[in-house]
């Protein structure tokens, strides 16, 4: 069964707010084999809404409104919905006493204009909140099955799962959608595609596609069919994937790189201290966001300035001058320096420009050195990054992790990430 998201608020269609809801709503719908085929978005206006929602309940069976059930006057969805539907609005005795009973618990009077969100239309009836005021309303016509929701995510969601899943559940308990992902990190996306571009048939069950999200590729796969089969497929095609990507994979599902390499650190009992310039303290972050990393993470350094490279780290004052502080011979004096002070088994150095002043043809903006000191020796490898500022940052402490990944697991990152 297909469906169409229909989200309402200034604040979405001007961009200060991320449409998050649309986001969630879609994954919860392909989770029980309905495709979302239309996003739908429209400003606190009855007139456009009205417009909307004639325009997407004459092309599919279900729609899902979200927004614009506040108890204020810019919140017309509730006036739209009954006249799209040319009906009226009356008030609903059960949601009136919720919203009572919400405020008394709350130990707050309840204000006037809360008294509008216990109106629905008169074909339709309430659904229950169980978070916050605004009831949701349900109503069916002829055609389409139309709910509506609040634009509160926390709200929105409560509601969803209680109160509309278990309905559409009924709908489509025969079929199912599953979907997987892949994450890698290292190649660019057309490098990947290709790679798998047979796997990538538009209009196949499962569809392969791929994503990028602030560096990482991911290979996302849905399949569609009875639970079982959709299983299977999902892991049918996860083993073809694998097969030709092998370990520029770093995790699946929602594991993120700093959680992978957090992994195989406690795994070899191995730690970890980091000596950063351009990075400004970005990997050390990273590192750190994971709980329990003081099992692995054990000192770090922001080295900025050439002056904190010498004395921190003790680089040779020499090798800022010729080569210069963005160089190969720096950040290897940077991983050792941070190694020997630290005593951890890794080190790791960045050093770059990550712009988007000083670059020079010789040396431009996006150029990056990046150092492992370890129990073998000391690698540096030579890293051009395109994007801004921050992009340049991020992709290099991910490179730094994704090094150390390869190392721990005794593999080589220019032949891996070739």
């Amino acid at each position: 069964m297909p469906a169409i998201i229909l989200s309402i608020g200034d604040e979405l269609v001007s961009g200060l707010t991320v449409n998050t809801n649309a986001t969630w709503l879609s994954g919860q719908l392909s989770a029980i084999g309905i495709s979302t085929v239309r996003h739908v978005t429209v400003g606190d206006d009855q007139n456009a809404i009205a417009a909307a929602i004639r325009e997407t309940c004459g092309q599919c069976p279900l729609v899902l409104i979200s927004g614009g059930l506040g108890p204020t006057l810019d919140d017309v969805t509730r006036e739209a919905l009954a006249d799209a539907l040319g009906t009226y609005l009356v008030e609903d005795a059960a949601a009136l006493a919720q919203l009572e009973a919400f405020f008394q618990r709350i130990h707050r009077p309840m204000a006037p204009s809360n008294r509008r969100q216990a109106q629905r239309p008169q074909t339709g009836r309430c659904m229950p909140n169980s978070c916050g005021t605004a009831p949701g309303i349900f109503v069916s016509t002829s055609s389409t099955d139309i709910f509506v929701v609040p634009g509160v995510p926390s709200e929105m969601q409560a509601m969803f799962t209680e109160s509309i899943l278990p309905r559409l559940g009924q709908h489509s308990k025969d079929m199912v959608t599953r979907t997987y992902r892949l994450n890698t990190f290292g190649i660019g996306e057309s490098v990947l595609g290709q790679r798998i571009a047979d796997l990538m048939v538009r209009g196949a069950n499962p569809s392969i596609g791929t994503t990028v999200h602030e560096g990482v590729v991911s290979v996302r796969i849905y399949a569609r069919g009875s639970a079982a089969q959709a299983n299977a497929m999902v892991e049918e095609a996860r083993g073809k994937i694998i097969h030709r990507l092998g370990q520029v994979i770093f995790s699946e599902q929602e594991q993120t790189l700093e959680d992978a390499l957090a992994v195989l650190l406690n795994k070899y009992g191995s730690t970890i201290a980091v000596a950063e310039s351009c990075t400004g303290g970005l990997l050390a972050q990273m590192l750190t966001s994971i709980p329990g990393s003081s099992s692995y993470f054990q000192r770090g350094w922001v080295t900025y300035s050439n002056r904190s490279k010498i004395e921190d780290l003790g680089v040779p004052p020499e090798l800022l001058q010729t080569p210069g502080a963005v160089s190969e011979p720096v950040a290897m004096a940077m991983a050792q320096g941070a190694l020997r002070r630290a005593g951890s088994q890794w080190a790791l150095s960045i050093t770059g420009i990550a712009g988007p002043e000083g670059g020079t043809d010789e040396k431009p903006v996006g150029l990056v050195y990046i150092g492992l000191a370890g129990p073998e020796g000391t690698i540096v490898r030579r890293n051009v990054f395109t994007g801004d500022r921050g992009g340049i940052r991020r992709r290099s402490a991910q490179m730094a992790m994704t090094i150390l990944r390869l190392h721990l697991q005794g593999l080589d990152p220019d032949t891996v990430l070739a």
